[in-house]
């Protein structure tokens, strides 16, 4: 079995492979890049036909590539699968639903982003999921940007001081980006906090059980 996984920053590889090696080790990744999508988003502020256009090509890419699924690593175009799904016959996975989806459980979530446009794709899915559901959220517009330029103690340590910020005020605190997964086990916090990558990984990888019984047994 093959996945795409579809980035528009570099601070995402890592998490999304480790926690596919860790989850789904049979399953074989290749990666498609764009990081002046990021860039795009953040000068244009949202899915724009332009950024809709540019990241489908990367979509045509994955799909010409005999792959199984598609799975995005950045939190700030996730609203465009359900745009684009109807397109393509595979499957495009969310960076974030299944860790959405866990804290769904949850009354009050607390959103905790490095990229300005964020917020607005994890809010949207949330409040679609669950009308009532309360929403707060602390973004450090630009503060992904350190990662780019070496200064990785200087991110990790703002985003430490989000998380504490945020630390009672809500039931669950939820890691907007894949690039903050290593920085949960950084901190003592009293409330729970949720990563992407490895519920990504391991709901993508159950799709693809899934899928392959289903047409084994057909």
């Amino acid at each position: 079995m093959k996945v795409a996984l579809i980035s528009a920053t570099k601070a995402s590889l890592d998490p999304i492979e480790r926690a596919f090696h860790e989850e789904a080790p049979d399953i074989e990744l290749i990666h498609l890049l764009d990081t002046e999508l990021l860039s795009m988003m953040e000068k244009e502020g949202s899915l724009t036909p332009n950024i809709i256009l540019r990241f489908s090509s990367l979509l045509n890419i994955a799909a010409s590539s005999e792959i199984d699924a598609i799975q995005l690593t950045c939190s700030a175009f996730n609203n465009i699968t359900s745009i684009l799904q109807p397109l393509y016959k595979v499957k495009l996975f969310r960076s974030d639903e299944a860790m959405l989806d866990q804290a769904l459980v949850y009354e009050r979530i607390g959103l905790i982003s490095t990229v300005r446009e964020t917020p607005i794709a994890l809010t949207s899915y949330l409040q679609e999921k669950k009308a009532n559901v309360q929403v707060e959220s602390i973004v450090d517009s630009g503060l992904i940007h350190l990662l780019y330029q070496g200064k990785k103690d200087k991110h990790d340590e703002r985003v430490k001081e989000m998380i504490y910020q945020m630390e009672g005020k809500v039931d669950v605190i939820v890691l907007s980006q894949y690039s903050m997964e290593h920085i949960a086990d950084q901190v003592t916090c009293s409330t729970p906090i949720l990563t992407a990558p490895r519920a990504a990984a391991k709901r993508c990888y159950t799709y693809l059980q899934n899928q392959y019984s289903t047409n084994k047994s057909s």
